[in-house]
Protein backbone atom coordinates (compact mmCIF):
# COMPACT_ATOMS: atom_id res chain seq x y z
CA UNK A 1 0.00 0.00 0.00
CA UNK A 2 1.30 3.68 -0.91
CA UNK A 3 1.45 5.85 1.51
CA UNK A 4 -0.17 9.16 0.91
CA UNK A 5 2.41 12.67 0.94
CA UNK A 6 0.84 15.49 2.05
CA UNK A 7 2.74 19.38 1.02
CA UNK A 8 1.04 22.07 2.21
CA UNK A 9 2.33 25.54 0.93
CA UNK A 10 1.44 28.31 3.90
CA UNK A 11 3.80 30.73 1.62
CA UNK A 12 5.16 31.76 -1.76
CA UNK A 13 6.45 29.05 -3.36
CA UNK A 14 8.70 29.13 -6.70
CA UNK A 15 9.93 26.31 -8.32
CA UNK A 16 12.12 26.32 -11.58
CA UNK A 17 11.47 23.43 -13.33
CA UNK A 18 8.54 20.46 -14.13
CA UNK A 19 6.48 20.12 -11.41
CA UNK A 20 5.49 16.56 -11.62
CA UNK A 21 2.36 15.76 -8.14
CA UNK A 22 2.27 11.51 -8.07
CA UNK A 23 -0.74 9.59 -7.69
CA UNK A 24 -0.22 9.09 -4.20
CA UNK A 25 0.17 13.30 -3.42
CA UNK A 26 -1.81 16.05 -2.31
CA UNK A 27 -0.59 19.42 -2.86
CA UNK A 28 -3.10 21.89 -0.57
CA UNK A 29 -2.07 26.07 -1.62
CA UNK A 30 -3.49 28.08 1.01
CA UNK A 31 -4.96 31.36 1.37
CA UNK A 32 -2.20 33.75 0.80
CA UNK A 33 0.31 31.03 -0.88
CA UNK A 34 1.22 31.49 -4.27
CA UNK A 35 2.48 28.77 -6.56
CA UNK A 36 5.20 29.33 -9.27
CA UNK A 37 5.40 26.76 -11.52
CA UNK A 38 8.55 27.97 -14.27
CA UNK A 39 8.28 24.39 -15.98
CA UNK A 40 5.36 22.10 -16.97
CA UNK A 41 2.92 21.44 -14.28
CA UNK A 42 2.16 17.56 -14.51
CA UNK A 43 -1.03 16.69 -11.73
CA UNK A 44 -1.90 12.60 -11.26
CA UNK A 45 -2.09 13.37 -7.37
CA UNK A 46 -4.95 16.09 -5.88
CA UNK A 47 -4.23 19.73 -5.89
CA UNK A 48 -6.31 21.87 -3.47
CA UNK A 49 -6.05 25.11 -4.08
CA UNK A 50 -7.33 27.98 -2.11
CA UNK A 51 -4.67 30.40 -2.73
CA UNK A 52 -3.05 31.01 -6.32
CA UNK A 53 -1.20 28.87 -8.60
CA UNK A 54 1.03 30.47 -11.49
CA UNK A 55 1.97 28.95 -14.32
CA UNK A 56 4.71 30.09 -17.09
CA UNK A 57 4.44 26.69 -18.96
CA UNK A 58 1.81 24.54 -19.84
CA UNK A 59 -0.49 22.41 -17.55
CA UNK A 60 -0.34 18.97 -18.55
CA UNK A 61 -2.74 16.86 -16.85
CA UNK A 62 -5.41 16.99 -14.12
CA UNK A 63 -5.65 14.42 -11.67
CA UNK A 64 -7.51 15.68 -9.24
CA UNK A 65 -8.34 19.53 -8.60
CA UNK A 66 -10.19 21.48 -6.11
CA UNK A 67 -9.90 25.17 -6.83
CA UNK A 68 -13.16 26.86 -6.15
CA UNK A 69 -11.94 29.62 -3.94
CA UNK A 70 -8.20 29.98 -5.74
CA UNK A 71 -6.70 31.68 -8.34
CA UNK A 72 -5.00 30.43 -11.63
CA UNK A 73 -3.07 32.72 -13.32
CA UNK A 74 -1.16 31.99 -16.96
CA UNK A 75 1.72 34.36 -17.06
CA UNK A 76 3.95 32.42 -19.75
CA UNK A 77 6.51 34.05 -22.48
CA UNK A 78 4.78 31.52 -25.44
CA UNK A 79 1.73 29.87 -25.98
CA UNK A 80 -0.08 27.89 -23.16
CA UNK A 81 -2.12 24.86 -22.64
CA UNK A 82 -4.39 24.83 -20.07
CA UNK A 83 -5.28 21.06 -18.25
CA UNK A 84 -7.66 18.52 -20.22
CA UNK A 85 -11.06 17.48 -18.62
CA UNK A 86 -12.79 19.74 -16.48
CA UNK A 87 -11.65 22.18 -14.21
CA UNK A 88 -13.24 24.92 -12.36
CA UNK A 89 -11.55 27.62 -10.31
CA UNK A 90 -12.87 31.09 -8.44
CA UNK A 91 -10.24 33.41 -10.67
CA UNK A 92 -8.43 33.08 -13.71
CA UNK A 93 -5.61 35.78 -14.80
CA UNK A 94 -4.54 35.61 -18.72
CA UNK A 95 -1.59 37.25 -18.81
CA UNK A 96 0.93 35.82 -20.96
CA UNK A 97 2.68 36.83 -23.93
CA UNK A 98 0.91 34.00 -26.54
CA UNK A 99 -2.54 32.26 -26.54
CA UNK A 100 -3.29 29.85 -23.42
CA UNK A 101 -5.27 26.95 -25.07
CA UNK A 102 -8.15 25.07 -23.00
CA UNK A 103 -9.05 21.67 -25.32
CA UNK A 104 -10.57 20.47 -22.05
CA UNK A 105 -14.77 19.50 -21.84
CA UNK A 106 -15.63 22.43 -19.28
CA UNK A 107 -13.80 24.95 -17.75
CA UNK A 108 -16.28 27.18 -15.25
CA UNK A 109 -15.05 30.47 -13.95
CA UNK A 110 -16.88 31.12 -11.15
CA UNK A 111 -15.77 34.68 -9.60
CA UNK A 112 -13.66 36.88 -11.45
CA UNK A 113 -12.25 36.36 -15.17
CA UNK A 114 -8.98 38.89 -15.98
CA UNK A 115 -8.09 39.17 -19.35
CA UNK A 116 -4.78 41.00 -18.88
CA UNK A 117 -2.70 40.08 -22.25
CA UNK A 118 -3.23 36.98 -24.28
CA UNK A 119 -5.86 35.67 -25.78
CA UNK A 120 -8.53 32.51 -24.60
CA UNK A 121 -8.63 29.92 -26.66
CA UNK A 122 -11.36 27.19 -26.52
CA UNK A 123 -11.59 23.82 -28.06
CA UNK A 124 -14.06 22.96 -30.58
CA UNK A 125 -16.56 21.38 -28.02
CA UNK A 126 -15.27 23.09 -24.94
CA UNK A 127 -18.44 24.69 -22.83
CA UNK A 128 -16.23 27.78 -21.45
CA UNK A 129 -18.50 28.86 -18.48
CA UNK A 130 -18.53 32.21 -16.46
CA UNK A 131 -20.62 31.44 -13.36
CA UNK A 132 -23.48 33.21 -12.16
CA UNK A 133 -21.62 35.80 -9.98
CA UNK A 134 -18.26 35.84 -11.95
CA UNK A 135 -17.35 39.43 -12.77
CA UNK A 136 -14.93 40.34 -16.20
CA UNK A 137 -12.05 42.62 -15.83
CA UNK A 138 -9.52 43.97 -18.92
CA UNK A 139 -10.33 42.87 -22.13
CA UNK A 140 -8.84 44.29 -25.55
CA UNK A 141 -7.24 43.66 -28.72
CA UNK A 142 -4.55 42.05 -26.89
CA UNK A 143 -6.71 40.04 -24.79
CA UNK A 144 -9.69 38.65 -25.80
CA UNK A 145 -12.24 34.92 -25.92
CA UNK A 146 -11.65 33.78 -28.79
CA UNK A 147 -15.04 31.89 -29.07
CA UNK A 148 -17.97 30.62 -27.85
CA UNK A 149 -18.49 31.88 -24.00
CA UNK A 150 -21.23 30.78 -21.97
CA UNK A 151 -22.44 33.27 -19.06
CA UNK A 152 -24.75 31.72 -16.58
CA UNK A 153 -27.45 33.78 -14.18
CA UNK A 154 -29.29 37.05 -14.54
CA UNK A 155 -28.00 40.31 -14.01
CA UNK A 156 -25.63 42.38 -16.21
CA UNK A 157 -23.96 39.36 -18.69
CA UNK A 158 -20.05 40.81 -20.02
CA UNK A 159 -19.15 38.89 -23.27
CA UNK A 160 -15.08 39.89 -23.45
CA UNK A 161 -15.10 37.85 -27.00
CA UNK A 162 -13.50 38.97 -30.43
CA UNK A 163 -11.45 37.40 -33.46
CA UNK A 164 -8.39 37.94 -35.23
CA UNK A 165 -6.77 40.84 -33.67
CA UNK A 166 -10.94 42.50 -33.13
CA UNK A 167 -12.01 43.29 -29.52
CA UNK A 168 -15.33 43.24 -30.00
CA UNK A 169 -17.33 42.94 -26.53
CA UNK A 170 -21.51 42.45 -26.36
CA UNK A 171 -23.13 43.01 -23.21
CA UNK A 172 -26.67 42.48 -22.09
CA UNK A 173 -27.58 44.68 -19.93
CA UNK A 174 -31.04 43.27 -17.69
CA UNK A 175 -31.00 39.03 -18.03
CA UNK A 176 -33.51 38.00 -15.96
CA UNK A 177 -34.66 34.34 -15.63
CA UNK A 178 -34.17 30.80 -14.42
CA UNK A 179 -31.32 28.40 -14.72
CA UNK A 180 -30.48 31.01 -17.56
CA UNK A 181 -26.93 29.93 -20.00
CA UNK A 182 -26.93 32.06 -22.85
CA UNK A 183 -23.81 31.78 -25.28
CA UNK A 184 -22.18 34.39 -27.25
CA UNK A 185 -19.28 34.37 -30.34
CA UNK A 186 -18.07 36.70 -32.68
CA UNK A 187 -16.67 36.35 -35.93
CA UNK A 188 -14.65 38.93 -37.67
CA UNK A 189 -15.77 38.16 -41.09
CA UNK A 190 -19.38 37.46 -41.95
CA UNK A 191 -19.57 34.41 -45.33
CA UNK A 192 -22.22 35.66 -46.33
CA UNK A 193 -23.69 38.83 -47.71
CA UNK A 194 -25.82 40.19 -45.40
CA UNK A 195 -29.14 41.45 -46.75
CA UNK A 196 -30.37 44.02 -44.98
CA UNK A 197 -34.39 44.89 -44.58
CA UNK A 198 -36.31 47.67 -46.33
CA UNK A 199 -35.45 50.21 -43.22
CA UNK A 200 -31.71 49.62 -43.55
CA UNK A 201 -29.18 51.23 -46.11
CA UNK A 202 -26.89 48.23 -45.47
CA UNK A 203 -25.40 46.11 -43.38
CA UNK A 204 -22.08 45.69 -42.26
CA UNK A 205 -20.17 42.33 -43.39
CA UNK A 206 -17.19 42.83 -41.25
CA UNK A 207 -18.47 41.53 -37.43
CA UNK A 208 -20.95 39.01 -37.42
CA UNK A 209 -21.80 37.93 -33.35
CA UNK A 210 -23.81 34.91 -32.77
CA UNK A 211 -26.35 34.59 -29.67
CA UNK A 212 -27.75 31.86 -28.07
CA UNK A 213 -30.26 30.38 -25.07
CA UNK A 214 -28.62 27.42 -24.49
CA UNK A 215 -30.96 26.20 -20.94
CA UNK A 216 -33.31 27.84 -18.92
CA UNK A 217 -35.44 30.77 -19.55
CA UNK A 218 -34.90 34.61 -19.77
CA UNK A 219 -36.99 37.95 -20.00
CA UNK A 220 -36.38 40.47 -22.83
CA UNK A 221 -33.28 42.68 -22.71
CA UNK A 222 -31.24 45.20 -23.90
CA UNK A 223 -27.87 44.55 -25.76
CA UNK A 224 -24.62 46.83 -25.96
CA UNK A 225 -22.37 46.20 -28.58
CA UNK A 226 -18.66 47.86 -28.75
CA UNK A 227 -17.77 47.50 -32.66
CA UNK A 228 -14.47 48.80 -34.22
CA UNK A 229 -12.78 48.27 -37.89
CA UNK A 230 -16.29 48.42 -38.92
CA UNK A 231 -17.15 49.87 -42.47
CA UNK A 232 -20.81 51.61 -42.99
CA UNK A 233 -20.09 52.68 -45.87
CA UNK A 234 -19.39 49.85 -48.17
CA UNK A 235 -22.12 47.24 -48.17
CA UNK A 236 -21.81 43.94 -50.38
CA UNK A 237 -25.54 44.38 -50.68
CA UNK A 238 -27.43 47.72 -49.96
CA UNK A 239 -30.72 49.52 -50.36
CA UNK A 240 -31.76 53.06 -51.94
CA UNK A 241 -33.39 55.07 -49.32
CA UNK A 242 -34.07 58.62 -49.41
CA UNK A 243 -32.55 60.50 -46.11
CA UNK A 244 -30.50 63.17 -44.91
CA UNK A 245 -28.97 61.95 -42.39
CA UNK A 246 -28.07 58.25 -41.25
CA UNK A 247 -26.91 56.49 -38.17
CA UNK A 248 -25.61 53.39 -37.19
CA UNK A 249 -28.13 50.78 -35.38
CA UNK A 250 -27.52 47.50 -34.43
CA UNK A 251 -29.34 44.63 -36.92
CA UNK A 252 -30.73 41.28 -36.04
CA UNK A 253 -31.39 38.06 -37.94
CA UNK A 254 -32.07 34.64 -37.31
CA UNK A 255 -29.20 33.26 -39.70
CA UNK A 256 -25.88 35.22 -41.34
CA UNK A 257 -27.06 36.03 -44.48
CA UNK A 258 -30.14 37.35 -42.96
CA UNK A 259 -32.90 39.26 -43.79
CA UNK A 260 -31.72 41.75 -40.73
CA UNK A 261 -33.93 43.79 -39.04
CA UNK A 262 -32.96 47.19 -37.05
CA UNK A 263 -33.50 47.26 -33.58
CA UNK A 264 -32.61 50.83 -33.78
CA UNK A 265 -30.43 52.98 -31.23
CA UNK A 266 -30.87 54.09 -27.56
CA UNK A 267 -27.56 55.73 -27.28
CA UNK A 268 -23.87 55.66 -29.20
CA UNK A 269 -21.58 56.90 -27.72
CA UNK A 270 -17.47 57.35 -28.14
CA UNK A 271 -18.27 56.80 -32.03
CA UNK A 272 -17.34 58.02 -35.29
CA UNK A 273 -20.68 56.86 -36.60
CA UNK A 274 -18.95 54.67 -39.43
CA UNK A 275 -15.72 52.89 -38.40
CA UNK A 276 -15.86 52.35 -33.68
CA UNK A 277 -18.35 53.06 -31.00
CA UNK A 278 -20.50 51.95 -28.06
CA UNK A 279 -24.16 51.41 -28.69
CA UNK A 280 -27.10 50.37 -27.13
CA UNK A 281 -30.17 48.56 -29.11
CA UNK A 282 -33.37 50.60 -27.97
CA UNK A 283 -35.43 47.40 -29.00
CA UNK A 284 -34.92 44.33 -26.49
CA UNK A 285 -33.89 40.74 -27.74
CA UNK A 286 -35.70 38.12 -26.97
CA UNK A 287 -33.81 34.69 -26.63
CA UNK A 288 -35.79 31.57 -27.27
CA UNK A 289 -34.28 28.04 -26.09
CA UNK A 290 -32.21 26.32 -29.01
CA UNK A 291 -32.67 29.46 -31.36
CA UNK A 292 -29.42 31.45 -32.70
CA UNK A 293 -29.74 35.14 -33.11
CA UNK A 294 -27.33 37.16 -35.52
CA UNK A 295 -25.97 40.52 -34.32
CA UNK A 296 -24.48 43.22 -37.46
CA UNK A 297 -23.49 46.66 -37.47
CA UNK A 298 -25.85 48.36 -40.03
CA UNK A 299 -27.25 51.73 -41.24
CA UNK A 300 -30.47 53.18 -40.85
CA UNK A 301 -31.81 56.57 -42.32
CA UNK A 302 -33.06 58.79 -40.21
CA UNK A 303 -36.01 61.29 -41.81
CA UNK A 304 -36.47 64.37 -39.69
CA UNK A 305 -40.11 65.08 -39.86
CA UNK A 306 -41.54 69.05 -39.55
CA UNK A 307 -41.57 69.49 -35.16
CA UNK A 308 -38.17 66.97 -35.32
CA UNK A 309 -34.75 67.99 -35.54
CA UNK A 310 -31.18 65.68 -34.93
CA UNK A 311 -27.73 66.83 -33.86
CA UNK A 312 -25.66 63.95 -33.36
CA UNK A 313 -23.67 63.02 -30.56
CA UNK A 314 -20.42 62.78 -32.03
CA UNK A 315 -18.40 63.32 -35.04
CA UNK A 316 -14.55 63.21 -36.39
CA UNK A 317 -13.43 65.41 -39.17
CA UNK A 318 -11.07 62.31 -39.56
CA UNK A 319 -14.27 59.94 -41.15
CA UNK A 320 -14.06 58.39 -44.01
CA UNK A 321 -17.40 59.97 -44.48
CA UNK A 322 -17.44 63.39 -45.62
CA UNK A 323 -20.90 63.89 -44.04
CA UNK A 324 -20.04 63.05 -40.84
CA UNK A 325 -16.30 64.67 -40.47
CA UNK A 326 -19.00 67.75 -38.88
CA UNK A 327 -21.12 68.40 -36.44
CA UNK A 328 -24.22 69.54 -38.01
CA UNK A 329 -28.13 70.50 -37.29
CA UNK A 330 -30.92 68.84 -39.32
CA UNK A 331 -34.33 68.75 -39.03
CA UNK A 332 -37.61 70.00 -41.49
CA UNK A 333 -39.18 73.43 -41.36
CA UNK A 334 -36.58 75.42 -39.26
CA UNK A 335 -36.79 79.24 -39.73
CA UNK A 336 -33.69 81.19 -40.60
CA UNK A 337 -34.59 83.63 -38.77
CA UNK A 338 -33.98 83.59 -34.79
CA UNK A 339 -31.57 80.70 -35.09
CA UNK A 340 -28.59 80.55 -32.80
CA UNK A 341 -26.40 78.15 -32.12
CA UNK A 342 -23.14 78.21 -30.00
CA UNK A 343 -20.77 75.42 -29.09
CA UNK A 344 -18.05 75.62 -25.73
CA UNK A 345 -15.38 73.14 -24.72
CA UNK A 346 -15.37 72.17 -20.96
CA UNK A 347 -13.78 74.82 -19.88
CA UNK A 348 -16.77 76.92 -20.81
CA UNK A 349 -14.97 79.09 -23.73
CA UNK A 350 -16.81 79.51 -27.05
CA UNK A 351 -15.41 77.68 -29.75
CA UNK A 352 -18.05 78.22 -32.53
CA UNK A 353 -20.93 80.43 -33.12
CA UNK A 354 -23.58 80.85 -35.86
CA UNK A 355 -27.10 82.58 -36.73
CA UNK A 356 -27.79 80.97 -39.96
CA UNK A 357 -29.67 77.42 -40.05
CA UNK A 358 -28.19 76.89 -43.13
CA UNK A 359 -24.64 77.34 -42.47
CA UNK A 360 -25.50 74.76 -39.28
CA UNK A 361 -27.37 72.71 -41.42
CA UNK A 362 -24.83 71.83 -44.87
CA UNK A 363 -21.43 73.13 -42.94
CA UNK A 364 -21.18 72.84 -39.46
CA UNK A 365 -18.63 72.92 -36.84
CA UNK A 366 -15.58 71.24 -38.27
CA UNK A 367 -13.95 71.49 -35.05
CA UNK A 368 -11.56 74.13 -35.60
CA UNK A 369 -11.93 76.97 -32.43
CA UNK A 370 -13.94 80.40 -34.83
CA UNK A 371 -11.64 82.41 -33.56
CA UNK A 372 -7.95 81.28 -33.89
CA UNK A 373 -8.60 78.95 -36.15
CA UNK A 374 -5.99 76.02 -33.96
CA UNK A 375 -8.05 72.43 -34.43
CA UNK A 376 -9.84 71.63 -30.89
CA UNK A 377 -8.47 68.41 -28.96
CA UNK A 378 -10.65 64.93 -28.61
CA UNK A 379 -12.94 65.35 -26.49
CA UNK A 380 -16.83 66.28 -24.95
CA UNK A 381 -18.07 69.69 -25.71
CA UNK A 382 -21.19 71.65 -24.76
CA UNK A 383 -24.13 72.94 -27.74
CA UNK A 384 -26.98 75.15 -27.03
CA UNK A 385 -29.27 75.97 -29.80
CA UNK A 386 -32.14 78.03 -30.07
CA UNK A 387 -34.63 78.19 -33.10
CA UNK A 388 -38.90 78.30 -34.19
CA UNK A 389 -40.32 75.48 -37.11
CA UNK A 390 -42.50 77.04 -39.31
CA UNK A 391 -45.11 76.08 -37.43
CA UNK A 392 -44.45 78.54 -34.65
CA UNK A 393 -43.19 76.05 -32.61
CA UNK A 394 -39.79 77.40 -30.40
CA UNK A 395 -37.64 75.02 -29.72
CA UNK A 396 -34.32 75.78 -26.70
CA UNK A 397 -32.13 73.08 -25.90
CA UNK A 398 -28.68 72.09 -24.94
CA UNK A 399 -26.60 68.89 -24.52
CA UNK A 400 -23.36 67.39 -25.22
CA UNK A 401 -21.25 65.73 -27.82
CA UNK A 402 -18.02 64.49 -28.46
CA UNK A 403 -15.25 64.93 -30.97
CA UNK A 404 -13.00 62.54 -31.98
CA UNK A 405 -9.66 63.20 -33.64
Amino acid sequence: MRKLIYISLLFPFFLFGQMHIQSNALVHVAEGANLEVGGDLNNQGVIQNVGRITLYKDWLTNGNFNGIEGSIQFIGIADQLAPTGELATGELIINSLGNVSFPGSEYTVLDRLDLQFGNIIPGESTRFVLDQNAQVFGGSTDSYFAGSLINRGSGIKIFPVGSDGVYAPITLLNVFGVNTEIQAAYSRNNPYDPVPGDSLLGVSHRGLWEMELLNGGTDETQVEIKFSEEDLSDFRISNNIRHRVNSPVIAIASSPEGVYESIGIESLLNSDTLTFGTIIGKKSLSLSLGQKLYLAMALAPRIPDVGLYYIPEAFSPQASDARNQTLRVFGEGILEEGFDLQIFNRYGVNVYSTNSFVEANENGWNGENQKTGSDEPTGIYYYTVKFRFKTGLPVQKSGVFYLIR
